[in-house]
């Protein structure tokens, strides 16, 4: 049986993707933008486990939010995250009993992804790793305390 998350109400999904344009437009930096990534990660994922198609449409404007801020590719998230559905999770459940360490294990995964596309786009430094490492620790206390 499982339980209802926050991301089941489409409401809270607006109001995640209004929380994100304001922090991408006031606060342009690397720092809040990433942040974000992770909790969106998460709603994305539960969107595609339920089939809520509606909600996905919200999160994929979402991702295309945070890569337009980051100069990143359009759709590279988005492409990300299923393919960490579709591939890699179905691997990953099987070795994980607890549901809290597959979160961690499947934010750190989107997490490494992102620091890859930041390698391919030619701006990787030691200062975006320290900030997705860093995001990667609040993302977990945000997401942890949300489900």
């Amino acid at each position: 049986m499982d339980r209802n998350s926050l991301f089941d109400n489409p409401f809270a999904i607006i109001i995640l993707f209004f929380l994100v344009a304001f922090v991408n437009i006031i606060l342009p930096i690397y720092f809040i933008s990433i942040l974000l990534a992770g909790v969106v990660f998460v709603a994305f994922i539960r969107a595609v486990e339920k089939r809520y198609t509606y909600i996905l449409i919200c999160i994929i404007f979402i991702f295309n939010l945070i890569e337009i801020s980051q100069g990143l590719k359009i759709f590279s998230l988005s492409l990300w995250s299923y393919f960490i559905y579709l591939f890699i999770l179905p691997n990953i459940k099987s070795l994980f009993a607890s549901k809290y360490l597959l979160l961690l294990v499947k934010v750190f995964i989107f997490y490494m992804g992102i620091g890859i596309l930041f390698y391919f786009s030619g701006v990787f430094t030691l200062d975006i790793v320290s900030i997705l490492v860093l995001n990667y620790i609040l993302d977990i206390i945000m997401v942890s305390w949300i489900i």
